[in-house]
């Protein structure tokens, strides 16, 4: 990464981890973090920064959007959440 690449992985995770939102819901984003790539997290953080609203909006919807990876990589899902307990209450 170059010095005029952004780390939108990075910017995702603090903006998320200093919202309001609650445990169960900063799970599902560290989750979405773990699978993601990077086009995905820079589309999401450019909306979620906008407002306190988008973040909700996208909270909302995160628990599909992380279904439909875990389809679209079914190995790497297994890889990130066998040994995660947390995982199983918000999913």
């Amino acid at each position: 990464m170059t010095n005029m690449e952004k780390n939108y992985n990075k910017d995702l995770k603090d903006l998320i981890s200093n919202s309001s939102l609650n445990q169960n819901q900063k799970l599902l984003w560290d989750l979405f973090l773990k699978i993601s790539n990077d086009d995905e997290n820079e589309a999401v953080f450019e909306a979620a920064n906008e407002s306190k609203e988008n973040i909700d909006l996208l909270t909302v919807h995160l628990r599909d959007k992380i279904w439909d990876m875990k389809q679209q990589n079914e190995k790497a899902w297994h890889y990130l959440t066998e040994n995660e307990e947390k995982y199983a209450e918000i999913l």
